[in-house]
């Protein structure tokens, strides 16, 4: 009994938590939500609708009305490391807050004699003592560079030799700044060629990224100059480097970018395997995210497999301990990948219509019951949909999606001739016990036929609750059904239009 009454007290205690997280972020950003005026609203103005604002202050809403929301996103952004979302939602941030949850949230591990893992929420950095100083693969985000530095001060007082960007996503390279601030910028800071070209377009489309990388606007650069970059630059043929005697290869391979690079230490025998090893099905398939390259990541992990490394670490998950261990588990991942480009390129050759090459995409249970692939951020069809968009132009073979009507003229039709508005709200209602997917279409219809209807919006929320609470979706896809369901949350909260 006594177990049963602390096991009870416990879930309340989590269900109270959670609810006042989700009440502090309501009440953090509902004042935002009556600075959008209510002729904003049509859904010809892109802009009007969707604002940063509204969905802010409708996932609060929704989180505060349906605490398993929050449930459902704490294990998500961790990618192997502790919860934040904090981090997850400030990447380019520096304020200290930001750096305060990070520290609280890091951990330091030895991995062999003067080889170290700081694992962040999030992400992962890594740095080797050696005699001529500290060299340092990756620095987190932006809040976590702080955080880094104080780590390798903790251990040693050595000087920052060289620090090597793997890549140039925001929670990689973000954190070299804090190098800069503190004066210990060595003479080496080491990243592809093709980065730079990377930070332009997040400046040129800063709006768009801000959106799908649910980030603050105002956080992301909007020049070059608002991140700092490396110095000394490596093309596609790589770069060796020596401290005390001791090589650092970087070999590049494009794949989650087209800038990335993992670092192999021969006399170590450790591997940094950037992001090629993420320890679940890989961010090759991102819907939100810029084209990957499914053929050259696998050729990374065959060639990283191959090098006989004893110590693997991955910049996101558990370090990897074990020569066999790592040559099956980058084995294993290439496996996968490949059998995933195998059948999408044999539904294209074969004329099938591209929905249907993804459909068709099979997953035999060696990839579907090990742990090392899991589909919780994406799924085998998402990767078919990358590769699709790599191989084949943007058309998806159905001759009226060319030219088409626009959504909202589509949606007029479709309600007008299925008798109207009421008719299809109630064949949505009548399909969330049996077919949700088939609800999100009519639930979509019928928002953009008439997005001002109660009921329309209603079903909407009700639908893509639903979706995202699902927890066979994957977390970038609950992530734009939990998306659309605040921005018609706030639309809610704003009253009808004047």
């Amino acid at each position: 009994m006594g177990r049963f009454l602390l096991g009870m007290l416990t879930g309340i205690g989590l269900l109270l938590a959670l609810a006042g997280f989700a009440a502090l972020v309501l009440w953090q950003q509902l004042p935002k939500v009556s600075s959008v005026s209510a002729g904003d609203r049509a859904t010809s103005d892109a802009v009007g609708l969707y604002t940063p604002e509204r969905i802010a202050a409708g996932r609060a809403r929704l989180a505060l009305e349906d605490p398993r929301i929050i449930q459902r996103f704490l294990t998500g952004g961790t990618f192997g490391g502790k919860s934040s979302r904090v981090a997850a939602l400030h990447m380019f941030s520096r304020d200290p807050s930001v750096t305060a949850d990070i520290r609280e949230k890091t951990e330091r591990i030895e991995v062999g004699p003067g080889s170290w893992l700081v694992r962040f929420p999030i992400v992962n950095a890594a740095f080797f003592e050696t005699d001529d100083g500290v060299v340092v693969v990756d620095t987190g985000m932006a809040a976590a560079g702080p955080v880094l530095l104080e780590h390798i001060r903790a251990v040693t007082d050595a000087p920052i030799s060289a620090i090597v960007v793997t890549h140039g996503h925001v929670d990689h390279l973000s954190g070299l700044w804090a190098f800069e601030a503190a004066g210990e910028w060595p003479d080496l800071v080491i990243g592809h060629e093709r980065i730079a070209a990377r930070m332009d377009r997040y400046a040129d489309l800063n709006g768009s990224i801000a959106k799908y990388m649910s980030q603050p606007l105002e956080e992301v650069p909007a020049a070059r100059g608002d991140i700092v970059l490396p110095t000394t630059l490596f093309d596609d043929s790589g770069m060796v480097f020596q401290r005390a005697g001791e090589g650092f290869l970087i070999v590049p391979h494009r794949g989650e970018t087209d800038d990335q690079a993992y670092v192999w230490l021969p006399e170590r025998k450790v591997l940094v395997t950037a992001d090629y090893y993420q320890g679940f099905l890989p961010n090759l398939g991102n819907g939100k995210r810029i084209q990957r390259y499914g053929s050259e990541w696998i050729a990374a992990l065959r060639e990283m497999a191959d090098l006989g490394a004893e110590i693997m670490l991955p910049m996101h998950g558990e370090p990897i301990v074990g020569a066999d261990a790592i040559r099956e588990s980058l084995t294993l991942v290439a496996d996968a990948l490949q059998h995933i480009e195998d059948e999408t390129r044999a539904g294209l050759n074969a004329g099938l219509r591209k929905d249907e090459v993804v459909d068709a995409i099979t997953w035999p249970r060696r990839f579907a019951d090990d742990p090392r692939l899991a589909t919780y951020y994406v799924t085998p069809q998402d990767i078919a949909k990358m590769y699709i968009s790599q191989w084949t132009g943007w058309w998806d073979d159905q001759p009226a999606h060319w030219s088409p009507a626009t959504l909202e003229a589509q949606s007029e039709l479709i309600v007008q001739m299925a008798g109207g508005i009421d008719a299809v709200v109630r064949r949505g209602q009548g399909l969330l016990e049996t077919d949700l997917v088939l609800a999100s279409h009519l639930a979509d219809w019928a928002f953009y036929a008439a997005p001002e209807n109660p009921e329309v919006r209603r079903l909407a929320i009700e639908v893509y609750r639903r979706r995202l609470l699902d927890p066979a979706v994957s977390e970038q896809e609950a992530l734009a059904y939990y998306d659309h369901a605040a921005l018609i949350r706030a639309l809610e909260l704003e009253g009808p239009a004047r």
